[in-house]
């Protein structure tokens, strides 16, 4: 029994330390000029190639205006 609590006891370390070593690499690269450079070209990369398509739509000839315009009601003298 103390085997098995053993051996779960140093696969949760070794888990532990690869989470550990995971985000401080993760957090190294983000933080980094070059890693940052490599992650802004990858988002206008990725902009880039969907913004034609939404670009390319066509706007309508006329359109409406947003909200009706009110209009004047004559007004009565006496």
């Amino acid at each position: 029994m103390q085997k098995i609590i053993n051996a779960i006891a140093c696969i949760t370390f070794v888990l532990t330390l690869g989470s550990i070593g995971s985000a401080y690499f993760s957090y190294k690269y983000i933080t980094s000029p070059k890693g940052q450079e490599k992650i802004k070209k990858q988002i206008l990369d990725e902009l880039t190639s969907n913004m034609p398509s939404l670009i390319n739509k066509e706007l309508p000839s006329f359109t409406k205006p947003a909200m009706p315009s009110l209009q004047k009601k004559p007004s009565i003298s006496l």
